[in-house]
């Protein structure tokens, strides 16, 4: 064999063995325990502390009744409650525990309903710079049931 292929191959053989030797030491040992991800993260991801509690909550004991009924009914009933007024789980457990306000400025809402070439052309949109004079959202529209107030 010729010596450069010589050379070529050892160096080859090197990078190969240098690989398995940093990919043993940098690969978590529950890699692949469960499929493609660390089997470690299951435990890990259980133990995070919960901050949702899901817009059932927000009607469930009579606690937003009216306003919830009247989310469950229109168009934003698949944008979760928590999407604007933030984490509400301590707020379920704890009634005096306040929310923060939701967000209701126009940039928020037009994260959504600013018009985008990408959005389905049914899916209810606005020119920023002719819709509502700079206005509030909220000005107009009833977020939880979006259609004039």
């Amino acid at each position: 064999m010729q010596p450069h292929l010589k050379r070529a191959f050892t160096l080859l053989a090197l990078v190969i063995i240098a690989f398995i030797l940093v990919r043993s030491l940098v690969v978590p040992g529950s890699f692949g325990q469960y499929g493609w991800y660390r089997g470690d993260s299951v435990n890990e991801l259980r133990n995070l502390t919960v901050n949702y509690a899901e817009s059932t909550s927000c009607g469930g004991e009579n606690c937003h009744k009216i306003i919830y009924d009247v989310w469950v009914k229109d168009r934003h009933k698949t944008v979760n409650c928590e999407t604007c007024h933030g984490p509400a789980e301590k707020h379920v457990l704890n009634p005096r525990e306040t929310l923060t306000p939701a967000n209701d400025t126009r940039e928020y809402c037009g994260k959504c309903h600013f018009k985008q070439i990408a959005r389905p052309e049914l899916f209810p949109q606005i020119d920023p710079d002719t819709h509502g004079q700079d206005l509030r959202c909220v000005y107009c529209h009833n977020p939880h049931k979006p259609w004039f107030v």
